[in-house]
């Protein structure tokens, strides 16, 4: 298929409102995550690890932190299920990843590495994003907006405890690492 205009034009006015949508869904997630993530994890690690000590700081950080973490994750899925709406694209994915066969080289790239299966996506979602996202994405097809089933609830907590787990250690280390090279953020022992 030889590019033309028009038909990039075309795309996008056929798909101008769910794209739209994934746009300002995944901006006010990563508005949030940068919020969280960055600067209120990295400020209580920071915090805890300068007052008692990286060992039991990051047990502290992460006692902290990952009630707070699912309780946000937790609303974001009452209100996406609320909403009704597929605002991370999350869906067009799963139907990507079930259809039999792709048009072109980079729907079956992208085919292949939704294919991997849950568990690679389980981590890299955990690690990238959140226990929202890794919960929505691993959901069923045919629960979606329907609420938690047993199955996703128990997705839901070990996305949520691999991932503070993996932001806690993150930002342990950062900081470690930083009081060996500069000498900042001292424990008080």
């Amino acid at each position: 298929m030889t590019f033309v205009p028009g038909v990039l034009y075309d795309w996008f006015a056929r798909h101008k409102h769910k794209i739209g949508l994934i746009v300002v869904g995944h901006t006010a997630k990563r508005i949030e995550e940068y919020l969280f993530d960055w600067l209120l994890y990295g400020a209580i690690v920071l915090w805890s690890t300068t007052t008692y000590g990286t060992v039991r700081g990051s047990l502290l950080a992460f006692a902290i932190m990952t009630p707070v973490s699912a309780l946000m994750c937790w609303a974001y899925i009452r209100v996406y299920d609320w909403a009704g709406k597929d605002w991370f694209g999350f869906e067009m994915l799963k139907d990507l990843r079930d259809e039999e066969r792709q048009e072109g080289w980079l729907g079956r790239a992208l085919r292949t590495v939704l294919s991997w299966g849950d568990i690679p996506a389980f981590i890299a979602l955990s690690i990238h994003d959140d226990p929202f996202m890794v919960t929505v994405y691993l959901r069923k097809k045919e629960n979606k907006h329907q609420g938690l089933t047993s199955r996703d609830w128990k997705i839901f907590w070990l996305a949520v405890i691999f991932s503070n787990g993996y932001w806690t250690l993150r930002w342990a280390v950062i900081f470690e690492l930083f009081r060996f090279l500069f000498g900042t953020f001292a424990p008080a022992v």
